[in-house]
């Protein structure tokens, strides 16, 4: 049996919730924006090639809320110094993925393969019209204090995505994307600091780590926008569609998402 070390590593003003598991070349895994460290439960498989590296990025899960500013680019150097890792390849989800990008582009030395799953390029831009709406939602559930309402519109618009119903989504990955980013909003609802961000779009033909990028067929079209751009751009990046799938590929597709993984972290 596996054994998962969990730990807590501090950053400056706070600490993060993290696991390791397995052996080999390092992998860590950045989860999206609300998610925690369970939407990668899947991937831990690799655990039988890979010392596998997750971690709950600050107003996430069970790390601390962010009360001053912050770069989560910086909270990865952390959690890498804390634990010794020199060079590791990045898999990341959507948030997770443009915090990977940044790094990539930071500290390129560190950072040996990618594989990203519908990445944000920072500075993220919205301009698809179902995410502008569902994001005026969701403010306007914050002003309300609606929890519940907060809850449905995020998992409409990050999970479902402007394709499907949440009927015609997998009903076991809707209620565990809805269980992180409950207790996300639960624990952390009074966070004040923000994610800074830095402008990786301008830069991008600078990232040379070879890359993955994958988008789910039924992912919005901001999403396939940024992929498409950081493919063309990177040096050395390729862009995958994952047929049927929305945001989540990797919970949504899990088999094909480890099997793309191992391939690509192989060489």
């Amino acid at each position: 049996m596996t054994v998962v070390e969990s730990m807590t590593i501090p950053v400056p003003g706070g600490e993060l919730y993290a696991e390791v598991v397995g052996s080999g070349p390092p992998v860590v895994l950045l989860h999206a924006g609300f998610l925690g460290v369970q939407m990668w439960d899947e991937q831990l498989e690799l655990a039988a090639e890979h010392q596998l590296v997750r971690y709950e990025a600050r107003s996430h899960g069970r790390s601390s809320t962010a009360m001053r500013d912050h770069h989560p680019s910086e909270d990865l150097r952390a959690v890498l110094d804390h634990l010794g890792l020199e060079r590791v390849s990045l898999v990341g989800n959507s948030m997770g993925g443009g915090t990977s990008l940044t790094f990539a582009l930071l500290h390129p030395d560190r950072v040996d393969r990618m594989v990203l799953f519908g990445p944000g390029v920072p500075p993220v831009e919205f301009r698809d019209p179902f995410i502008l709406e569902h994001h005026r939602e969701e403010e306007a559930a914050k002003r309300a204090m609606d929890a519940d309402r907060f809850l449905d519109n995020a998992l409409e618009y990050a999970v479902d995505g402007p394709h499907r119903r949440p009927d015609q989504v997998d009903p076991e990955v809707r209620r565990r994307c809805r269980e992180m980013a409950a207790t996300t909003v639960l624990n952390h609802h009074t966070a004040t600091g923000r994610l800074l961000e830095v402008d990786v779009r301008s830069r991008l033909e600078e990232i040379a780590a070879p890359t993955v990028l994958v988008v789910g067929e039924l992912e919005s079209s901001d999403l396939h926008r940024m992929a498409r751009e950081a493919a063309r751009r990177m040096p050395h990046a390729e862009l995958v569609e994952f047929g049927g799938c929305g945001h989540m590929t990797n919970m949504e597709d899990p088999q094909r998402a480890n099997d793309l993984i191992r391939r690509h972290l192989a060489g």
